[in-house]
């Protein structure tokens, strides 16, 4: 039996993991077939596996947090008028209750030490006014940038505000609030000082710092983490229980876009701010790519001691939990060639409850004790589903290029044969890597028959800073040849791929690197591309990050223009096109504000007139996260308008070598 696109419904993803002493709580993450949508609950796990459901709906409860005296639970859920709202529910049970009554809604809370009351973020003037469609209201726009893909137009003119509601009051009052948007990541044991991230100069869209601010609830003083690092762009995530350390993780931003991220260290007293993490060359918390997981909490770090500390770390396609201290270097604690997804400490901090995933384990919640170092699953909610979609475990290769390392992985068909079809497919970024978590498209593409490609070229994260700044200044070039010596490599693995019947795919940097790929070699039978790029030019002005990103990859600077036009139009796979030839079906959300449908309507128009065998699929009411989080009906045509493509061109069309 094998797995089907579907069985993306019948899949549970975990985040969310929390400890009491009689057992766990955790968040599930399910998607609707019958109500085209995503939906989370949340669970008790007891000691034996057995579970009980929490929360107010089963249907939009997510991010529960426990009270510091494990009396409470609250989380996030919808309320009567559709806006997101704090909810409490006893943890010996009774029914979840709404706390908060914000009029736009909640976007963060955390509770105090005492737990005795909440802290809530909130904003207020950014829900957009009702419009008369006969009548619409043009918008004006005043910021750079002005727009964000998966939310549309910044609201303008807005506040942001931190409030605090008590447990027997209905209304919050107002701790703080700022005319720019600011997020709060650690609150100290003792309730008086509020960590919280904002843009340093939040007015200069050219400059790209963040800085870590802390503030006095006694005397509302604000006073800077990271001043004499003031370009840099940090995050607060942890006090100690001491309340006189705090760890951050970010990057100082000595290079554009490739700077590695790190984790810091800061003693309230002395005032010194230390990148604990500068004898490492990963990223941390890095980023593997996948489609499965949903809403994990993007924890961090956390003090287990005051001298021993946790943070998520991504070497080598391994997503681990890393520990160190002061005089300590990070090394992994839970390891191995699996994707730690999300984890929290336990209330004693003698254990880790954390949720994973390798390649043929979608998710599941486990525990580490820090004592033992002795590790056991909890709840696995996939087992009975998965052990018959004869999901199969992908094969590594590793190779020397230019003095670096290349790795990749390798998706057999599920079924062997005596010859089969292989899929190249890039992966975005190109700061991102594949890596050792559960990917649902590859696993059905194996199903189909497919032998899958997954590389890791030059400019991806996992393999060091100089790894990832290869690619700047140098897009289509190395990391190109990367990905052609990695499809010679999985010729070598296995000697049943069919190599004329070799087929190429890719998202965004994947999108670009296809479309590179199309114009400049026929060695594959057909192509899909995918919210890619094809002209930085148009890409400068009209992308949610164009204007920065388009000089941070292509210039190596902080700023750039569009003086230099044949620079920028060279990198350009449109520039190009004259030598395409391979049949490609472009694919492009209407809703993308990251590589807006603009760029596959250029190569859509650009492949059709050199008289390319070509398609343009468009998804309504879908942005650049299609593949990811996109609304589960398109996700399924997607799937099956690529295999199609495929299928469409095989064996019976002669093959281009170049």
């Amino acid at each position: 039996m094998a797995i089907k696109a579907t069985d993306l419904f019948k899949l549970v993803s975990l985040s969310y993991p929390s400890a009491t002493d009689d057992g766990y709580f955790v968040q599930e993450n399910r998607i609707s077939e019958a109500d085209n949508t995503y939906y989370q609950r949340i669970c008790f796990v007891n000691h034996r596996g057995g579970t009980i459901a929490y929360g107010f709906d089963q249907k939009h409860d997510r991010h529960p947090l426990l009270s510091p005296d494990q009396q409470w639970l609250a989380f996030l859920s919808q309320a009567s008028d559709k806006t997101t709202q704090v909810f409490l529910q006893a943890v010996n049970g009774g029914t979840a209750k709404q706390f908060s009554a914000e009029k736009e809604g909640v976007s963060y809370f955390d509770w105090q030490a005492d737990s005795q009351a909440l802290f809530i973020q909130t904003t207020v003037g950014a829900k957009p006014k009702k419009t008369d469609k006969q009548w619409p209201q043009p918008v004006t726009v005043s910021r750079v940038p002005y727009k964000l893909n998966g939310v549309g137009l910044l609201p303008e003119h807005v506040a942001y505000e931190l409030r605090v509601q008590r447990l027997r009051q209905k209304t919050s009052r107002l701790v703080m609030g700022r005319e720019h948007e600011f997020e709060v990541g650690a609150i100290s044991p003792d309730g008086q000082t509020l960590a919280f991230t904002a843009e340093r100069l939040p007015d200069d869209p050219n400059d790209f710092s963040q800085a870590t601010y802390l503030l006095n609830l006694a005397d509302q003083q604000v006073t800077m983490v990271n001043d004499q690092l003031p370009q840099a762009a940090l995050s607060p995530e942890a006090f100690s229980a001491d309340g006189k350390q705090l760890l951050l993780v970010g990057s100082d931003n000595h290079l554009p876009n490739v700077s590695q991220s790190h984790l810091w260290h800061y003693d309230l007293a002395t005032k010194t701010l230390q990148d604990v993490a500068d004898d490492i060359d990963f990223d941390i918390p890095g980023h593997v790519n996948g489609d499965f997981q949903q809403d994990l909490s993007e924890k961090v770090a956390d003090f287990a001691t005051a001298d021993y500390y946790l943070t998520i770390g991504f070497d080598h396609g391994k997503t681990s939990l890393y520990a160190g201290g002061p005089d300590e270097q990070l090394t992994p604690l839970i390891g191995g060639r699996r994707h730690v997804t999300d984890y929290a400490l336990t209330p004693d901090h003698h254990g880790v409850v954390f949720t994973e995933s390798t390649m043929t384990v979608p998710s599941r919640l486990s525990y580490f004790d820090l004592a033992t170092e002795e590790e056991h699953v909890i709840y696995d909610p996939n087992r009975r589903v998965t052990r018959d979609m004869g999901l199969v475990t992908p094969q590594t290769f590793n190779f020397q290029r230019d003095g670096f390392e290349i790795e990749g992985w390798y998706f057999p068909p599920q079924q062997a044969t005596a010859s089969h079809p292989a899929i190249l497919y890039v992966h975005g970024g190109p700061a991102v890597g594949y890596g050792y978590t559960f990917f649902h498209e590859m696993q059905f593409l194996a199903a189909q028959g497919y032998g899958v490609i997954c590389p890791n070229p030059r400019g991806g994260l996992g393999y060091g800073e100089a790894f990832t700044a290869a690619v700047i200044k140098h897009y289509g070039q190395g990391d190109y040849e990367d990905c052609m010596a990695s499809v010679d490599e999985a010729l070598k693995l296995d000697t049943t791929i069919d190599p004329d019947r070799l087929y190429v795919a890719g998202g965004s940097y994947g999108g670009f690197m296809t479309n590179w790929i199309v114009t400049h070699t026929h060695r594959f039978k057909a192509a899909v591309t995918q919210r890619s790029i094809a002209n930085w030019l148009s890409m400068y002005g009209t992308s949610d990050i164009g204007y920065f990103f388009t000089p941070w990859e292509l210039e190596g600077k902080w700023t750039g223009d569009l003086s230099d036009v044949k620079s920028l139009w060279d990198f350009s796979p449109l520039a190009h096109i004259d030598f395409a030839q391979t049949p490609t079906l472009v694919m492009h959300s209407e809703n993308d504000q990251r590589c807006p449908i603009g760029q596959g309507e250029e190569f859509y128009i650009g492949l059709k007139l050199h008289g390319v065998d070509t398609k343009f699929m468009r998804f309504p009411n879908a942005t650049h996260e299609l593949s990811r989080s996109g609304l589960p009906n398109l996700r399924l045509a997607r799937l099956a308008a690529l295999v199609d493509w495929f299928k469409t061109h095989s064996a019976t069309e002669e093959s281009h070598q170049a």
